[in-house]
């Protein structure tokens, strides 16, 4: 189920007082493709200094991606993901969330405002190419209206609890348009960088199951210049020291677990080659293992026309891999995929063939509440214009302010 994200935006969530608005539209250029008469971006990168809001706002976004798709098996009297800004007195407004996106050659509009325990208002349209709306859900608390294709489920309506989507409610009760949305958000998905590992299996499940995936992720690794030649994934017995640490449902799984181990070129005191080495991944540098394991959900992106989001996606990644995974999406993008990454590899604003509407920065004012805003909005800027420089010269703020010492 293909889907392209056109716009995101969130309100009173952690760092976010006011609503901010995150977008991948642009003008018609290469760095773009066409959807729905939208001219999209294929990449967009985040920048901004230490607790300004990057993770948040990637934060917010997998909120309401989870909501959409599991909302439905929200138990009765169970606590929602409100997290309001919290350096104003008596904020108790809600948490809003929207996301504008394409799907099925359409173009939709989607929001829900939450307290802890409840749902505000939920609200689903379609948007025309000349920007009228075609409502299908009308939500404020538990009065909800219901037009066009969602009508047939009126029925949802009585099992929608108060903490409960009806979008995702419907899509259980087997209404066509929730599980086609449902189905295009599940094509999406949100990592982080930092905490990459717990992919490893993902990537290597990938590996060993799919001969093609397992083709394009040794090429890749060639090609980033780890020196493998080639790779195969093997059973190991679990060590007794990380058994000891499951929990009792766990002990009873099996001893053994998939591994991956690399071929690597082996010589002799004259540097001719006279075989093969294998190295089991866990013997590997860091950036090997990093790359080893986001090299599953990039892969899987670009041959299925994904959205992958990634956040702190240098961690542990030389300058010239972060710009490679870049070129990936820019230059072998078929299926038009998107990424969107934060980052503090600020060499990636140097890139000759990105532009300034990929480019965003978050920042924090003095009262603790961050703002987003794009490089686009210095109208005064070239596109050759090096943009990491005065960047890092403070032009465009989203710089911390640390005092000497």
């Amino acid at each position: 189920m293909s889907i392209s994200i056109i716009e995101f935006s969130v309100e009173n969530f952690k760092i976010f007082k006011k609503k901010v608005t995150f977008s991948m539209l642009s003008r018609k250029n290469e760095q773009t493709f066409e959807n729905n008469g939208q001219s999209l971006l294929r990449t967009s990168l985040i920048f901004g200094s230490n607790a300004s809001g990057k993770s948040s706002l990637l934060n917010a976004f997998a909120i309401l991606r989870q909501g959409i798709i599991l909302s439905a098996n929200n138990q009765e009297g169970s606590n929602l993901p409100y997290v309001p800004y919290k350096l104003l007195d008596n904020n108790h407004r809600p948490s809003f969330f929207e996301v504008i996106f394409c799907l099925d050659n359409k173009i939709f509009k989607y929001n829900f405002s939450i307290l802890k325990k409840n749902i505000i208002s939920e609200n689903l349209f379609e948007v025309s190419s000349e920007k009228e709306e075609k409502s299908y859900l009308i939500r404020n608390e538990q009065e909800i209206e219901l037009f066009s294709e969602f009508e047939k489920s009126n029925d949802v309506i009585a099992k929608t609890r108060k903490e409960v989507l009806f979008l995702s409610a419907a899509s259980q009760w087997n209404n066509d348009l929730a599980i086609r949305i449902v189905k295009g958000f599940k094509n999406i998905n949100v990592i982080s960088g930092s905490d990459s590992g717990g992919y490893q299996g993902y990537t290597i499940k990938l590996f060993k199951e799919n001969d093609e995936m397992k083709k394009k992720i040794l090429d890749l690794l060639k090609k980033a210049d780890f020196c493998i030649n080639d790779g195969v994934v093997e059973k190991i017995e679990l060590p007794d020291i990380f058994k000891n640490q499951l929990m009792p449902p766990l002990k009873n799984l099996s001893n053994e677990a998939d591994t991956v181990y690399f071929s690597h070129s082996k010589f002799d005191s004259e540097n001719h080659q006279i075989g093969i080495e294998k190295f089991n991944i866990g013997d590997e540098s860091g950036g090997t293992q990093k790359f080893f394991e986001i090299l599953g959900p990039i892969v899987d992106t670009l041959e299925n026309g994904k959205v992958l989001l990634i956040d702190e996606f240098d961690n542990s990644l030389h300058p010239f891999l972060t710009r490679f995974i870049i070129d990936l999406f820019e230059k072998s993008n078929n299926k038009n995929a998107q990424l969107i990454v934060t980052t503090h590899d600020t060499s990636l604003l140097s890139h000759k063939d990105l532009i300034k509407d990929q480019f965003w920065f978050t920042e924090k004012d003095k009262f603790g509440a961050g703002s987003l805003f794009s490089l686009a909005e210095f109208d005064l800027l070239r596109n050759d214009t090096e943009y990491s420089k005065k960047y890092l010269e403070g032009r465009f703020g989203a710089l911390p302010f640390i005092e000497s010492i």
